[in-house]
Order: C-alpha cells, then structure tokens, then sequence
C-alpha cells in the first residue's frame, strides 16, 4: 500500500510537470499582445531565439535575443531599441498563470519587478 501512495504521489507529481512544460510551449513563439493596465498597446512577435515589440501607433521597435532557462523562463537581451543605454543588458522573464491563450508574466530588470499580462494572437 506504502508503495502504491508513493508511485501515485510521483506519477503526479509527474504530470504536474509535464502539463506546465506543454502549456509553456505554446508561449515560446508566435505573435502576442501585452494586455496590462499602464502598458500602451505593444504587440509581441517571438521566434525561438529572438523577440521583437512593437508599440501600437509609434515607430519605435525593442528587439532582443531570447535565451530559454527553463520551460517557462528566460533571459531576454536587448539588441535594439529607442534607449541606447539599454543595449546589451539582460532582462529575466517568467511566463505563469496560464489560462488558454491567456498568461501572467513576471520581468526583473535591475532588480525590479514589472508584472504583466500576456495574450497569445496566433
């Protein structure tokens, strides 16, 4: 019986893991959209190893390397955009919460934390 609870304990612990890498997946490429408040309208265009944004009604374009950490994290370096100072710097992403098309997402950029929602377009 001990072994059974064990086995059924790791199974799911299993799946739990498993189920969070698949729905991740979904967010690592493809296009999206920012949808937090205080944000402007900035849609997200991510392939494997780059990410691009752009801000709804402006000409300005952020473009970065993505580095994949773990299933639902990574490291995006700025190679692109409308503060110099900003090139080359790391920021750490955490995509979570996911709901359908829908996540939570959390940045640490130079030790401050901008949490945002996240909407998967295509």
């Amino acid at each position: 019986m001990k072994k059974a609870s064990l086995l059924f304990f790791f199974g799911l612990l299993f799946n739990i893991g498993f189920s969070q890498e698949s729905i991740c997946e979904k967010f690592k490429i493809g296009k999206f959209l920012y949808t937090s408040e205080g944000l402007p309208d900035i849609t997200v265009t991510r392939t494997k190893t780059t990410q691009t944004e752009t801000i709804k009604e402006s000409p300005e374009v952020i473009q970065g390397t993505i580095v994949w950490k773990s299933n639902c994290t990574y490291e995006f370096i700025f190679t692109k955009g409308p503060v110099p100072e900003l090139i080359g710097r790391t920021m750490s992403v955490e995509i979570f919460n996911i709901n359908g098309n829908i996540a939570k997402g959390k940045a640490l950029f130079e030790g401050k934390y901008v949490n945002f929602g996240l909407e998967k377009l295509d």
